[in-house]
C-alpha cells in the first residue's frame, strides 16, 4: 500500500469536516487517519492487520459518502 501521508490525512480532514466530523463518515475519517499514522511503522502482522482494517474503513465510508451525495 503506498500512500502519500500528509496529503491523505489532509484529504481525510477536508472531508471529515465536509461530512461532520459527528457522523458515521466522520467517525471513519478520523478512525483511517490515526490507522494510517500507525501503518507507516506497522510490521507483520500488526501491518497486515491494519491493511485489512484500512480497506474494511474505507469501504464504509465510501458507502457512507454516498449515501450523503444522494439527493433526498
Amino acid at each position: 500500500m503506498n500512500f502519500d501521508l500528509e496529503n491523505t490525512r489532509r484529504s481525510l480532514i477536508a472531508l471529515r469536516v465536509k461530512l461532520g466530523a459527528n457522523t458515521p463518515a466522520g467517525h471513519r475519517c478520523s478512525n483511517l487517519v490515526e490507522q494510517l499514522q500507525h501503518y507507516e511503522t506497522a510490521e507483520g502482522e500488526q501491518r497486515e492487520n491494519l491493511t485489512k482494517s484500512i480497506q474494511h474503513q474505507m469501504a464504509d465510508l465510501t458507502a457512507l459518502a454516498a449515501q450523503s451525495d444522494s439527493p433526498q
